[in-house]
């Protein structure tokens, strides 16, 4: 009986905690369904985003995740849809959550701010995200601010019917930017030209090293952890010497059973990429310039080269220290 006591005092302790941990921040239901009615959107339409980082980070010490499921309940945004978005931050970033009309391009951004509710209320049309002035103070002048590039880039990618998993992409790399966009074109030439056979498998190998690496990730399935993914950087001088014009990376196509394969070094064109939009855009505004040409990978990716692999150049490109151009024969002296 007195064990039973015991049992029982320490569950209701534990209840009450966790009460308590999430009792500091108010609902915010009632938060959700002010933001629709300042939108004019209704409950599972899918003219409008709910874009969070709540599968990420902590509210109150607390994983945000009964937060993200009255939002749902609000908004009836849900994956299937296509119109329930996420974006990658550290656990301990505030959480945030957008919710963004797709006609005019209208916001509306919730924070969680010291126990309350922040609330901006803004847009991101094309005007505005296309100049540069809206920028200057935009992190001090909204209280989502530090997000404000993240949130503009992903739900201006969704308004212009860019691919879902162009869309994971961003979600993964928190934001929308060329060096990310040129990951998933090349991710797509790879997949397009060379097609897997029987007993094959990719190894990509990125370097020199930029944003693209997180579209490899998400569209080819090719992580660092699974050893499809090898990241090398390159200091400015090894950059040099690579012998290929606009150096991107390698995919290499290995069969593990006949212990061959084939080598093919990939370059990609940032001059034609940046030159779909005005030299003086906005990073943020580039996505509206782009997103049309995101199913065309051969207008920005080429091959430089194919090469022949055995076991030894394999290896040689893949291991940790070395210049995979050298093995590969693509440097100059």
């Amino acid at each position: 009986m007195k064990r039973s006591f015991v049992i029982f005092c320490t569950a209701l302790i534990f209840v009450f905690t966790a009460a308590q941990g999430f009792a500091a921040m108010p609902s915010i239901t009632p938060v959700i369904e002010k933001a629709m009615t300042t939108l004019q959107v209704i409950q599972a339409d899918r003219n409008f985003l709910v874009l969070t980082n709540a599968t990420a980070v902590m509210t109150d010490g607390k994983s945000s995740l009964p937060i993200l499921e009255q939002v749902q309940e609000a908004t009836g945004a849900i994956v299937g849809k296509g119109n329930l978005l996420f974006f990658q931050r550290a656990q301990d970033a505030p959480l945030r959550i957008m919710l963004f009309k797709k006609s005019d391009r209208s916001a509306v951004i919730i924070s969680a701010d010291n126990s309350k509710w922040a609330v901006d209320t803004l847009d991101f049309a094309p005007k505005t995200v296309s100049d540069p002035n809206f920028w200057k103070d935009a992190k001090d002048k909204y209280a989502a601010g530090k997000d404000l590039f993240t949130l503009a880039t992903l739900a201006n990618a969704w308004a212009e019917g860019a691919p879902y998993d162009f869309l994971k992409s961003a979600e993964l790399h928190n934001h929308i930017c060329p060096g990310l966009t040129s990951g998933y074109l090349m991710a797509h030439f790879i997949l397009d030209h060379y097609p897997l056979g029987k007993g094959q498998k990719y190894t990509i190998i990125s370097s020199p090293v930029w944003c693209k690496e997180d579209a490899f990730q998400v569209v080819m399935d090719q992580t660092p952890g699974k050893r499809g993914l090898v990241v090398k950087p390159l200091s400015e001088e090894q950059k040099e010497k690579i012998s290929i014009p606009n150096p991107a990376g390698m995919v290499l196509i290995w069969d593990q059973k006949l212990k061959k394969g084939k080598g093919v070094a990939l370059s990609f064109d940032f001059n034609t990429l940046k030159g779909l939009y005005p030299k003086e855009t906005p990073k943020a505004a580039s996505i509206l310039y782009t997103a049309s040409y995101l199913s065309s990978p051969d207008k920005f990716v080429s091959v430089a080269k194919e090469f022949d692999l055995d076991e030894t150049m394999f290896n040689a490109i893949r291991e940790a220290g070395g210049n995979p151009w050298e093995p590969a024969g693509l440097t100059t002296p």
